[in-house]
């Protein structure tokens, strides 16, 4: 730290035992007597505070460049922290006399660590760019003072595109994808996305791919025709049941005749356990839509096909047309309509997957009782132990915990489990595959979730402190697992950005007081 250079020099002299003259502080650190004893009374001087000692060191200022970048960092870029809030941060810790914590000075260096996050992104993806990817792509936009484009790979969660942009047109999207495709030489699986047409176009014409409803969207469609609907039902029988429990209470009190009233609340206890009946099987149509795509059937955990999810599909339309007429439920857009249209496209993504999952195994020298092993045996086990640690639903965790405790009996019962299960590369790649599985782009709009909340705290995005954020999404947050999104998408080990950044930031900034020396 150049310009700390001498009191790091005068500093181990004064802490010695021995009283030390300013004559021998001069010849012991080369510099005048002058410039010695002024530096001597600047150190005197701020060192108030029991622990100011700490921060003359050279030990002392290397914790100091941590805790001062690494709280710009954290708090200021990553949480939106103001730098009025940040110099009362430093205020609080009593460090005005030893680093510039002026809010301009933070603001300064904010901007500096932003421009460091994106050189550090550009040095980790530029050693990447030679080794293609297949991905699933996951696509969506939200809105802010400007609209932000997200394009991401669903199964890693890693981000290739969030920028602000004019306009969602499929000239547009297709641009920055292709733009994003042939620097990364990335091939699109398939797409999941909201049916917005341009991101439709965007899969089938631009990318020559599947494109995919998203689950969340489409199960959606029920919950907006019987959602509100029926839980208004509910709350309305209710409310006449408990009115007429009160009158027959009442009339029994007054002791007057209860026959007329009994039968009023047997009719309309009657009515309770209908409408009970129709609102718990609307809950059971959203629970079967969700145990039912998925590559295994969850009961005898077998492969499945399109086909066979598309006929459970059209099961659940068909009794949620049932029930919508059972209860002259109406809405002014037809929800099952839409829902419809959506089954074909929806169980396409089983026979796209599957036909992934054979690709690979065909390009590998493979015996067919091991690729039976992996396809019957060993995917079945990942998928559901994922799915079961995925969903936070009770009812379909313990379905997906059930399916998973199946498949272990099967799995190590079968003759090959002992002989492959420490093969690192096979589960490796089976682990991956069913990551690979992605029926929703709850990813994507879990990150505009997070983005809106950050937006409407008050102070918004600027392009560079969306690139930074960008950045700190990819390469520092973390799953459960301790793996980043970076680590998980090129499979390989990343320089923490942290301590990227803050080895590059160079020295601390001088506080700002005129009797301050270093």
């Amino acid at each position: 730290m150049k310009n700390r250079s001498r009191t790091l020099k005068i500093y181990p002299t004064l802490c010695e035992s021995l009283k030390t003259s300013v004559r021998k502080i001069a010849e012991l650190t080369g510099i005048s007597k002058s410039a010695a004893h002024r530096h001597k009374q600047t150190i005197l001087k701020r060192n108030d505070f029991p622990e100011s000692y700490l921060w003359e060191s050279e030990e002392g200022l290397i914790f100091l460049k941590r805790l001062y970048y690494g709280s710009i960092l954290l708090l200021c870029v990553q949480c939106g922290v103001g730098a009025n809030k940040l110099t009362e941060f430093f205020m609080f810790l009593r460090l005005d006399q030893h680093i510039g914590i002026k809010p301009s000075t933070i603001k300064n260096n904010a901007n500096e660590i932003c421009k460091m996050l994106n050189k550090y992104r550009e040095e980790q993806e530029h050693t990447q760019l030679d080794n293609p990817l297949k991905i699933v792509g996951g696509i969506d936009e939200t809105f802010f003072n400007e609209m932000i484009l997200v394009l991401m790979d669903l199964s890693s969660g890693y981000i290739f595109v969030e920028e602000e942009s004019e306009s969602k047109s499929y000239d547009t999207w297709y641009e920055k994808a292709k733009k994003v495709a042939d620097r990364f030489k990335i091939k699109f699986a398939f797409f999941v996305s909201d049916r917005a047409k341009q991101l439709i176009k965007l899969a089938v014409q631009g990318f020559k791919c599947s494109s995919i409803p998203d689950l969340f969207h489409t199960s959606n469609e029920l919950a907006k025709q019987f959602g509100v609907r029926m839980s208004k039902k509910k709350a309305d029988i209710q409310k006449k049941v408990r009115e007429a429990i009160a009158q027959l209470t009442l009339l029994k009190e007054l002791s007057q005749n209860i026959s007329e009233q009994e039968i009023i609340l047997r009719e309309l206890q009657e009515q309770q356990e209908v409408i009970d009946k129709g609102y718990s099987n609307y809950h059971e149509m959203l629970h079967k839509l969700s145990k039912t795509v998925h590559p295994f059937n969850i009961e005898n955990l077998s492969p499945v096909t399109s086909a066979m999810v598309g006929i459970v599909l059209y099961t659940i339309l068909k009794d949620a047309e049932a029930l919508k007429e059972e209860f002259n439920i109406s809405s002014k857009k037809n929800h099952l309509k839409t829902f419809k249209n959506q089954i074909e496209e929806l169980a396409s993504l089983i026979d796209v997957w599957w036909l992934w999952v054979d690709e690979r195994l065909k390009n590998d020298d493979i015996s067919d009782d091991l690729r039976t092993w992996i396809k019957e045996y060993l995917l079945p086990l990942l998928y559901w132990e994922q799915q079961t640690d995925k969903t936070k639903n009770p009812d379909l965790k313990k379905a997906y915990q059930y399916a998973a405790d199946k498949s272990g009996l099967a799995f190590d019962e079968h003759p090959l489990t002992q002989q492959f299960i420490q093969n690192e590369e096979i589960m490796s790649w089976a682990d991956w595959m069913v990551c690979n599985f992605q029926r929703t782009s709850s990813a994507v709009e879990g990150r505009n979730g997070w983005l809106t909340q950050m937006h409407h705290n008050g102070r918004g995005f600027t392009p560079k402190r969306l690139k930074a954020q960008t950045v700190l999404h990819n390469y520092y947050l973390k799953r459960p697992d301790g793996t980043t999104a970076a680590e998980r998408l090129f499979r390989t080990k990343f320089p923490d950005p942290l301590e990227w950044v803050v080895e590059r930031m160079g020295d601390l900034p001088l506080p700002r007081c005129t009797d301050v020396t270093y």
